[in-house]
């Protein structure tokens, strides 16, 4: 498995469009508990915290209903959001991300979008929203696609997300979609499907699509990708704590550690890619859940 640190991963030239503006993005709300560059794969482990004693699962699913706009529209629509069709917009964001509920990972999918843009300063490729032909549609590829100025130059960030109560299945999830996604094949369709809906007015629209092109060596390709890995699940610790104090951080990083070895024991050392592990410990999915339905509503 490829090491890539974080350390070596930065914000992209102030110069570089493609770099966000904080202000342009929803307020912080995910704090990193943990943030471990030093092993490989690194881990960033990203917490919502406690309200009046209760894990707050209100405040993460509005968060993630924050985020709808920037994780569905194309860098061109980002930029030139009129405000008299703001509304619009977003209830057409809502329907094309969530549909008739039927793609369960969403929220996940949502969260990595919001880690890679606001802790690694990244500009999205493409949505997985511009897949989509009916409102059930459940696109299998990569769960996020985005560019990212590392040390080296331009990486093509390839996200995998899962939304799950165990983070076991969730990892024994992964690995099978990796086995399946890094496969040449694979891969060489989707770059065909991924290039061919890149906005014209993404900065690096141009230096992408030659990434993806068929005459550059897979070879040269996964020297500049990073797979990062997101996985919700039930958190013992965080379930058994009411505020964040040093017991439960203490407890917590026990538990990621564990979390973090079982992935490394399980991807083995021979990807021929860079991984990164996110990790967003939930207090309960299904409350989260509950919380996600009655946002939701507002939009239908």
């Amino acid at each position: 498995m490829k090491h890539t640190d974080s350390s070596a991963v930065v914000p992209a030239p102030d110069h570089c469009p493609c770099r966000p503006d904080p202000g342009d993005l929803p307020e912080v709300l995910l704090r990193p508990r943990v943030d471990d560059a030093s092993i490989d794969p690194p881990l960033l482990v990203a917490t919502a915290d406690y309200e009046i004693g209760v894990w707050r699962s209100k405040a993460l699913a509005n968060h993630i209903v924050e985020w709808v706009l920037d994780y569905s529209l194309r860098h061109s629509e980002r930029e030139h959001l009129s405000p008299g069709r703001a509304l619009e917009i977003t209830r057409r964001a809502m329907k094309a991300t969530f549909g008739n509920g039927g793609d369960r990972g969403v929220p996940a999918e949502i969260l990595l979008h919001a880690i890679c843009r606001q802790f690694f300063g990244s500009d999205p490729v493409i949505s997985k929203v511009w897949f989509k032909t009916a409102n059930n549609d459940t696109y299998k590829g990569f769960d996020g696609v985005h560019a990212v100025h590392g040390g080296s130059g331009l990486e093509l960030w390839l996200g995998e997300a899962k939304f799950y109560k165990s983070a076991d299945r969730a990892i024994e999830s992964v690995f099978a979609e990796l086995q399946e996604h890094l496969d040449s094949d694979y891969l060489r369709d989707e770059f065909a499907l991924v290039a061919s809906k890149i906005d014209d007015a993404h900065p690096h629209s141009r230096e992408l699509r030659l990434l993806m092109h068929e005459n550059t060596s897979l070879d040269e390709v996964f020297d500049r990708i990073v797979i990062p890995i997101l996985i919700t699940y039930d958190s013992s610790s965080t379930l058994n704590h009411t505020k964040v104090c040093p017991e439960y951080v203490e407890d917590l990083e026990v538990e990621v550690r564990r979390i973090w070895l079982k992935l490394r024991n399980k991807l083995g050392t021979t990807l021929p890619v860079a991984v990164r592990l996110f990790l967003v410990p939930l207090g309960d999915k299904a409350a989260l859940q509950n919380a996600l339905t009655t946002e939701l509503r507002k939009w239908r």
